[in-house]
Order: C-alpha cells, then structure tokens, then sequence
C-alpha cells in the first residue's frame, strides 16, 4: 500500500481493466475490452445494491424512530422498573414493574441513576427506557377538586335518592 496511490484489487493484475491497461498502455483485445465492460458493470450493480441496502435502512430506521417515544425524567420524579425476568413468561397476575424508585440524576446518553425509597438507600443505574414515569393516583377529594375547576363541567351532587346535577359558577 503507497500513499497517495489507488487501491488496486488482486483481480485487476489477473484480468486488465481500462485503468491498468492505460497504466500500462496495453493494446487490448476484444475479449479483454468485453471483461473490462463486465467488470465495470460488476462494479455498478453493486453500487446499486449498496444504495437499496441504504435505502432499506433508512426505512427501517424511519419505521422504528416513529414508535419510539422520548422519555424524559428530571431529579425527584419517581418511577417503576421494568422487570425483564418475566418478559418471555409472564403470569396472568405478576406485575412487571419492581418498585418504586426515586430518579436522582440522569445523564445525556439516556442512564438515570435511581434511589430506593427504603430506609436502607442504595443507588443503581438503569436505561430511561427500562422506566415509567409514576404518577400518583389522585384521592377522590383532589379529582373532585380538579374536576370542579373546569369551566363547562358538571359535577354529579347526590341526595337522598337521585343525583341532581349542578353546574358551578
């Protein structure tokens, strides 16, 4: 190998192509001129599988980036852990989910560091796609609340034996 130069492949020295035949300033023979035009379209169908094969990829990769959702988790939330042991056996009533864990830090390649909520605290590093986000239940008074300060809604007010519906003002 000479820098500088064009890579040559061992079959150019066995079988003259028009690169090494005006290197050489051979006279070619028509056999020899019918191999150079196989070689060179050898070289065009594979340039051309090359671009289906990017093509294909990019599709791919353009079908999978469309289910992909962007999980983003700041310091304090809390989250669940996918337990990838029962991926493949799931029962019909195990949960898939370990814990409740407190995200600490997270980091730009997409790791997030989580604590325990237990007395006894240990860190542990996981993917962000291997969580979810937890969100609190709301208590029936805090739904009720949310609830009532819709501007159009209607909130259902039992009495004795019917419900009668009010709207706030």
């Amino acid at each position: 190998m000479v820098y500088g130069t064009k890579e040559m492949m061992h079959i150019e020295f066995e079988h003259k192509n028009l690169r090494m035949a005006i290197f050489l300033d051979i006279t070619l023979s028509a056999a020899q001129e019918e191999r150079i035009l196989q070689l060179n379209a050898l070289d065009e169908i594979w340039k051309s599988a090359l671009q289906h094969t990017e093509s294909v990829q990019n599709q791919c990769m353009k079908w999978h980036d469309r289910y992909v959702k962007d999980k983003s988790f700041k310091q304090g939330d809390w989250a669940l852990l996918y337990d990838s042991r029962y991926k493949d056996n799931l029962g019909k009533l195990q949960t898939r989910w370990l814990g409740l864990y407190e995200i600490v830090e997270t980091f730009f390649n997409g790791v997030v560091r989580l604590s325990t909520i237990n007395p006894i605290k240990f860190k542990l590093l996981v993917n962000g796609h291997r969580l979810h986000l937890y969100r609190k239940p709301l208590s029936k008074d805090d739904f009720l609340r949310q609830f009532s300060t819709a501007q159009h809604a209607e909130i259902p007010v039992a009495t004795d034996d019917s419900l009668a519906v009010t709207t706030p003002s």
